[in-house]
């Protein structure tokens, strides 16, 4: 081949490679966010949705709470009341607490037809609760639900951060794969050139050509079809990150490859101290506690009152007082079977917590097994798919020089050319597949394993 055609190739080549750059620049540079591992996961922990939102829910825990000390702290209520009336009876009353009674107004006639009377009644009542059982333990319960939600946020921050640790190198995946098919179709151009060049000199037939031009065309939809991969993982990307989804983030960690020993593996079984195991710990106790409030509702309950009134013919005016205090101990001791049914209903559900938990357990340490399993496999898939990827690289060489000196058919370096990008675009994948499942170990055994890697 003489040095023309080299130099065509080259220029062909830096084209394809140019043109590819500039299709995944569609935006702006200010939109284009270089992150490594870690800045993706701060990014994830103050912007990401499911956090935000289980924040929230750690909120409305906390304000149960606080709502559940009434069954220890006053209510205390203060009130100005406007009457005016002519009803005998009331007229006498409000005198009375206006404590402006004369002889007068023992008269029958003044009693059975009183003049119009006006009063302002200012009122501070008090309630304390002294004895209730059920809302005291109804306020132990609240407690655990709220410890529960903070466990949960917890946990909410770990699996984005899964997430965001998949959606990430996936990311990264894509844009070694789409280097990869670039490469690919880079070296189909050469192949075309030279088989242009063959054919010209009647070495090889119009088939022959064809099928390089075809190769060419798979390698430039291949190219298209990744271009939308990429797109597609960069839009979840942003989602999780809680970023705009036209903003174009590049990965700048490499993907990382650490290959456990055998007995780094060997874990027997999940920490029952995992924050959503913990979770759900603390709201089977909290179950438990209100099937015993419910229970308690049935024992009398213990509360005390007591109020304060001024009366006069003027708004907020203290020409009169007088106080009330007194306890009060109720009991209810049927009400149509509501009770009944409250004590049923907490009872299955705390027999519904235990057999999630139960069963929680059993499908983590199933899936423990599992990965671990699956982690064996991808790591000696790893190692046959590049041994693979290097042996078809080695064939394509052998192939193309042999090709180019007219001495291999365009078929056969053709399929070379293939099963070599098919080879290391299955390895790429075997490492990917690997770390995902190191990922969902990490996230089973809530423990950070990445900064090893």
């Amino acid at each position: 081949m003489n040095i023309l055609t080299y130099f065509n190739i080259s220029v062909r080549y830096a084209l394809i490679i140019g043109i590819s750059v500039l299709a995944m620049q569609k935006v702006t540079a200010q939109d284009r966010l270089e992150l490594t591992l870690k800045d993706a996961v701060n990014l994830a922990t103050k912007n990401n949705w499911e956090i935000q939102k289980a924040q929230q829910n750690v909120g409305i825990a906390s304000a149960a709470h606080n709502q559940s000390k009434a069954v220890f702290l006053p209510n205390v209520n203060l009130s100005e009341t406007f009457i005016t009336t002519t009803d005998p009876l009331m007229s006498f009353g409000l005198k009375l607490k206006q404590e402006i009674v004369t002889t007068q107004d023992f008269n029958p006639e003044f009693l059975n037809n009183p003049t119009r009377i006006e009063n302002y009644a200012t009122v501070l009542k008090i309630e304390q609760p002294i004895f209730n059982p059920d809302g005291i333990i109804a306020k132990k319960a609240a407690a655990k639900g709220k410890e529960a939600a903070k466990h949960n946020m917890s946990w909410t921050k770990s699996m984005t951060s899964f997430k965001v640790k998949t959606v990430y190198f996936n990311l990264k995946l894509g844009y070694e794969q789409q280097r990869t098919v670039l490469s690919a179709l880079a070296a189909a151009k050469a192949n075309e050139t030279v088989a242009k060049d063959l054919y010209e000199q009647n070495l090889i037939n119009k088939a022959d050509l064809l099928s390089a031009e075809l190769r060419v065309t798979e390698l430039e939809s291949q190219v298209l079809s990744v271009q939308n991969y990429l797109s597609n993982l960069n839009i979840s990307l942003t989602h999780l990150l809680g970023l705009d989804h036209d903003t174009i983030i590049r990965p700048i960690d490499s993907v990382p490859l650490n290959i456990y020993a055998q007995n780094e593996l060997q874990i027997e079984k999940i920490s029952e101290n995992r924050n959503d195991i913990k979770a759900i710990q603390l709201q089977m106790e909290a179950s438990s506690l209100m099937l015993k409030s419910s229970k308690s509702s049935l024992i009398p309950k213990l509360n005390a009152f007591g109020s304060y009134e001024l009366n006069d013919l003027n708004p907020f005016g203290n020409g009169a007082n007088n106080y009330t205090v007194g306890a009060k101990l109720e009991w209810d001791i049927f009400k149509g079977g509501t009770n009944l049914g409250k004590v049923q209903t907490a009872l299955h559900q705390k027999r519904l917590s235990e057999i999630n938990y139960k069963e929680k357990i059993s499908n983590e340490n199933r899936a423990l097994k599992q990965i671990q399993n699956d982690i064996k496999l991808a790591i000696q898939k790893i190692t046959l798919t590049e041994l693979a990827s290097k042996q078809a690289e080695e064939a394509y060489r052998i192939r193309k020089d042999r090709f180019e000196q007219g001495m291999e058919k365009t078929s056969d370096v053709l399929q070379a050319e293939s099963e070599m990008t098919h080879k290391k675009l299955e390895n790429l994948q075997s490492i990917n597949n690997y770390q995902q499942l190191v990922f969902r170990l990490e996230i089973l055994l809530d423990k950070d394993l990445t900064s090893k890697i």
